[in-house]
């Protein structure tokens, strides 16, 4: 599996969780941490730590975590290098999903922990059968992209139609839409947690099945993997990992194309490397992209999907030139 790799994101990941937890507006030192965890501290640095910077850091890395992973199954289902989540517009189909809730449930935009995950599951879902049913007629991989770009701005362009003609909700969805973790905390952390105690086990279990995703459909048959028989399951596994993430964070793009092809690049593609190494890689991507979008402008925060953006973009043009 190349456990001295994991062994080193597990170091880069432990530096990347304590830095989001000393650094911001009002920073913690080893003093305070060690006051803090020892039960004293001064209560304004205490309800800091306990309320904001803990939850906000294990939510980011959790929602980074996801992103990597079903970036990772995305790209060896679809037989393309470049498929990510926020790209082929499956995160736009989870946004819109929740911004439809958000706007009939009343004009509010804070997050339901029973609905919110489950109406952003639907729009994945419909934007990947749509995916799914266009790979299929088309014998050409990159057409898969433009359609996936065409989605994701067709939606994007719903949605903001839609909260135009919801003023009322317009500036709280618009910011959630940019992606950030700005005010989220345990509540947010809980809902996430459960989603993730499912599929993240699942995808591992499910490692094997993955690696044959990559072969043509008849090649994976002869291997002993029913690709139609287990699509339904796919697809759910998929969503699971992305609707709920989306519906905490926003939209937050890239972090599924960078970290499953770094850690190919790395070391191996095998599934069983991949999962574990994206997850991790993943949440470390996102939490240096967090500390960024906290101290750039501070005490202004940056929406972490332009932070992302800027760093997946040029990644994004690079596989581009390359796969040419």
């Amino acid at each position: 599996m190349g456990y001295k790799e994991l062994i080193l994101l597990l170091f880069f990941l432990i530096l990347f969780l304590f830095l989001s937890l000393i650094i911001g507006e009002i920073y913690l030192d080893f003093e305070d941490i060690s006051n803090i965890m020892s039960g004293g501290g001064e209560f304004i640095k205490k309800n800091i730590f306990w309320n904001l910077r803990l939850p906000r850091t294990l939510l980011v890395f959790l929602v980074g975590g996801n992103l990597a992973v079903a970036g990772s199954i995305l790209q060896s289902y679809f037989h393309n290098p470049l498929a990510e989540p926020h790209i082929i517009g499956i995160s736009a189909g989870s946004a819109l999903g929740a911004t439809i809730y958000f706007i009939f449930s009343g004009g509010t935009w804070e997050i339901d922990p029973l609905i919110t995950p489950w109406v952003s599951l639907l729009g994945a879902l419909i934007v990947l059968l749509i995916l799914i049913l266009w790979s299929r007629k088309s014998l050409y991989n990159s057409s898969l992209i433009l359609l996936g770009v065409s989605l994701n701005a067709f939606l994007s362009s719903l949605i903001s139609f839609l909260l135009f003609k919801n003023q009322k909700i317009f500036q709280g969805v618009y910011f959630w839409i940019l992606g950030g973790f700005n005010g989220k905390g345990w509540q947010h952390l809980k809902i996430l947690f459960i989603y993730s105690l499912i599929s993240i086990p699942w995808a591992f279990f499910w490692r094997k099945k993955f690696n044959l995703l990559s072969l043509t459909e008849e090649e994976a048959y002869s291997l002993g993997l029913s690709i139609r028989k287990y699509q339904k399951y796919f697809l759910i596994l998929i969503s699971l990992l992305i609707a709920p993430s989306v519906s905490v964070s926003g939209i937050i793009g890239f972090v599924g194309l960078i970290a499953p092809h770094i850690m190919r690049l790395w070391k191996t593609s095998d599934f069983q490397w991949l999962i574990p190494s994206s997850f991790l890689f993943g949440g470390i991507i996102l939490l240096f992209s967090d500390i960024l979008a906290r101290t750039l402008l501070s005490p202004t925060e940056i929406p972490i999907g332009i932070i992302t953006s800027f760093l997946g973009a040029p990644f994004f043009i690079f596989l581009l030139i390359r796969e040419k």
